[in-house]
């Protein structure tokens, strides 16, 4: 009788045991392997794709635009050409006197237009009278050269509408002086700013 106690209890213990784990949801499993799910790549539209090429294409204007700016803004300097030049003086149009410019005439003819060209990092002028290279010879500027040398390069420089032009010889601002133009200044004031007008 005692062993039938034994064997009732025993398997009233594999009875609760296996209820208890219907209960809990069912028999005791080993924990199942959750499958990997493969990562999406995210599919690029072709209006995804065409943004980013328009943004590319938008930097690549910007690159393009700055240096269109840089080389208009070279460009706007002086372009090469001819040009009329009127003093600060006397707000007279300059002529080339061969011997002498003088900045004292009211109206253009051929000894008012000069032809201007970059030169590297400065600009030659040539006279209207005889076609020569303008020099400056410090106390006065001469159109009577046939080539370039130091003294017939100018460097020009901006100053709102007008221009100063700087002598070669000594480095120094020229001025329409009462009779003639002269590059010995050391800065620039009313007499020193050109108006030069391309033709």
């Amino acid at each position: 009788m005692a062993a039938i106690a034994v064997a009732g209890v025993g398997m009233m213990m594999c009875i609760s045991s296996s209820v208890a784990a219907v209960m809990m949801g069912g028999e005791e499993k080993e924990d199942p392997v959750v499958p990997k799910t493969p990562v999406k790549k995210k599919k690029v539209s072709d209006d995804d794709a065409d943004d980013a090429d328009d943004a590319d294409d938008a930097d690549d204007a910007d690159d393009a635009d700055d240096a269109d700016d840089a080389a208009a803004a070279t460009a706007e300097m002086l372009p090469n050409g001819v040009y009329t030049l009127r003093g600060g003086r006397g707000a007279k149009l300059c002529a080339d006197e061969g011997n002498r410019v003088i900045c004292n005439r009211d109206a253009v003819g051929a000894w008012e237009k000069f032809t201007i060209n970059k030169e590297g990092n400065a600009y030659t002028l040539r006279g209207g009278r005889n076609g020569k290279l303008c020099a400056d010879e410090g106390n006065k500027i001469t159109c009577n050269r046939d080539a370039v040398g130091a003294w017939e390069k100018f460097t020009v420089e901006k100053h709102g509408d007008k221009f100063s032009l700087k002598g070669g010889r000594n480095q120094k601002y020229c001025a329409d002086d009462s009779n003639t133009v002269q590059c010995n200044r050391g800065a620039v004031q009313g007499w020193e700013k050109f108006t030069l007008t391309a033709i």
